[in-house]
């Protein structure tokens, strides 16, 4: 059983009274006169576009199903999550390919940050006259380190490996 792109409606009846969301799928069927239909024991809300795992319950009435679609599966995975990291297609729940290239990418933007928030102060001080010799010295070495972050490309990094064997620039003191 599977209801597709589930979204709220309001309809003219409402057996379940006015203080309840009615939810329906994109071929009309009504969420909770479905409900006796799921009889496997997890139920799932992925993502309509990805199949990525956002919910799961054994008892399909505890899920909200807005925006998603509601399928159901009777095993799951050691480790299974709702972190983002899972996600359905064709029936099998997988793990969601890891694309190295953008955990690079945001690992550099973090090292960034951090980086540019050691040299804030010290860009003001050297702006104003300010800055003493030695901090002059340590901005000088951030800054060679923040042009070297931004070059750095990773336009070949494809697996766990190659993130691995990145040669990240030495962070200074």
């Amino acid at each position: 059983m599977q209801l597709i792109n589930v979204k709220r409606y309001y309809p003219e009846d409402k057996p379940y009274g006015e203080d309840v969301q009615y939810f329906q799928s994109e071929d009309g069927r009504d969420f909770y006169e479905s409900l006796p239909l799921f009889t496997k024991k997890y139920k799932l809300c992925i993502s309509p576009v990805t199949g990525i795992i956002c919910s799961v319950a054994e008892d399909v009435s505890a899920l909200y199903p807005a925006g998603f679609t509601v399928v159901e599966v009777d095993e799951l995975p050691e480790g299974v999550n709702i972190d983002g990291n899972w996600q359905f297609s064709d029936g099998l729940i997988s793990k969601v390919p890891v694309n190295w290239k953008t955990v690079a990418e945001k690992h550099r933007s973090s090292l960034l940050q951090e980086a540019n928030e050691t040299v804030d102060d010290w860009k003001t001080e050297l702006k104003l006259d300010m800055i003493s010799d030695e901090n002059k010295l340590k901005l000088t070495r951030w800054m060679t380190y923040i042009r070297q972050l931004k070059e750095m490309h990773f336009n070949d990094i494809a697996s766990e490996g190659h993130y691995q064997a990145i040669p990240w620039p030495e962070k200074p003191e």
